[in-house]
């Protein structure tokens, strides 16, 4: 009997790690069967293969395939929008756990800059501000991720969360690192159009000898270089621009591990500090690396929402199960009470039955005969023997008398 195939969606949620990366661009069906066939001792695979047939599996997945499902969350959430949905539980809970983590953030990257080496003295006199130099010491673990747990409904355990979203540490550390020289070439080519007399007093003659935090509080003093109305196209106060960039440059130093919403809001800025500087050159190249960013860090957000929306619906389905599993339990439970009344109540009827049958009723009548017969002979022997004796007194008594 043929099989019918099987829903695209749960194709999708069970080959999804199969076919990834060059392998989402599989289109010869040999080559399709092939991986599927290495991975079907997977509980999800298997089940799929043994319900609706191996045949009928691999042709759904060339469909997904040919459509590029595999090769973008986006469009997979696109065609399977349930797939990724979020419930308002999960939303709260990321927007806390995201704030908490920016706070630790902040904390980490305000103690890496109290605790760096200071810069020039020249720079440092002219552009110290109000409310730096507060003692506090923050140590390097205060940017480490915490991992956060929560308990799903239904669920006697508590699961990882997956938010808030971090980069791997060397991703972030290649990303920023890149993005801090492109800048600090930007600004030394800034300061040789505008800033020459700054460059030969902090003795800057190479992009590499000027980091990005020190030409930070440069621009903040000579930020009558800048044309007001490109000032004003910011978005943002200057100033608060100029504190992103000093922050840019402290992660990546001191390789702080910060979570994308950062990252994010650092590659903005460094376009917008890139197109203040009028480097298009610069500011083209920092558009595509955050286009190119966003984009992954889109996919990693849609596939933790996947995963997390998957295992939301794997401990529904087991809750589910367990439910039926206590039903059973307390089923079978009663059912043994149940039964062991009936065979009671059987026992008992039998055993009145045998008791009030008619062959038992005559047994019990001749039994009550004889048990009467056998007194009643005991008597009369009695009595005959008290008789004789008295008879035989009284004829010796009349013989005496005569």
């Amino acid at each position: 009997m043929a099989k019918n195939p099987p829903d695209e969606r749960l194709v999708y949620l069970a080959l999804k790690n199969i076919f990834k990366g060059t392998d989402a661009q599989a289109r010869n069906p040999k080559t399709i069967r092939k991986s599927i066939q290495k991975h079907q001792t997977h509980p999800g695979i298997r089940s799929l293969i043994h319900e609706h047939s191996i045949e009928n599996v691999c042709n759904t997945a060339k469909v997904l395939l040919e459509q590029q499902i595999f090769e973008s969350t986006l469009k997979a959430k696109i065609r399977f929008p349930e797939v990724f949905e979020v419930s308002p539980a999960q939303s709260a809970e990321r927007a806390a756990s995201e704030a908490e983590a920016a706070k630790t953030e902040a904390d980490a990257i305000k103690g890496a800059a109290e605790g760096q080496a200071g810069p020039s003295n020249s720079v440092e006199k002219d552009t110290k501000r109000k409310g730096k130099g507060k003692e506090r010491q923050i140590s390097f673990q205060d940017s480490t991720p915490q991992s956060q747990r929560r308990s799903f409904p239904h669920a006697s355990i508590s699961v990882p969360s997956l938010y808030p979203v971090y980069l791997p540490l060397r991703t972030q550390h290649r990303l920023l690192g890149k993005v801090q020289g492109i800048l600090e070439n930007a600004c030394f080519n800034f300061g040789q159009k505008t800033m020459r007399d700054v460059l030969q007093e902090q003795g800057w003659d190479c992009p590499e000898s000027g980091e990005l935090n020190l030409w930070s509080k440069v621009f903040l003093v000579h930020e009558d270089k800048f044309a007001a109305d490109e000032m004003d196209e910011l978005g943002k106060p200057f100033e608060e621009l100029l504190d992103s960039m000093e922050h840019l440059r402290h992660t990546a130093v001191h390789r702080l591990r910060v979570t994308v919403n950062r990252i994010e809001q650092f590659m903005v800025d460094s376009e917008s500090l890139a197109r203040l500087l009028q480097d298009e050159t610069c500011a083209k190249t920092l558009s595509r690396l955050r286009r190119e960013t966003q984009l992954t860090i889109d996919e990693l957000r849609r596939n933790k929402d996947l995963l997390e929306s998957r295992l939301a619906e794997t401990l529904k389905r087991i809750a589910a199960q367990r439910l039926e599993l206590d039903r059973l339990e307390q089923t079978a439970m009663e059912d043994m009470s149940r039964e062991d009344e009936e065979y009671q109540s059987f026992a008992g009827t039998n055993l009145e039955q045998t008791i009030m049958s008619p062959e038992t009723i005559v047994q019990s009548v001749a039994t009550t005969e004889n048990e009467t017969g056998s007194e009643a002979d005991v008597d009369v022997d009695s009595f005959d023997e008290a008789d004789v004796g008295h008879v035989s007194e009284k004829v010796s008594w009349s013989g005496a008398a005569a």
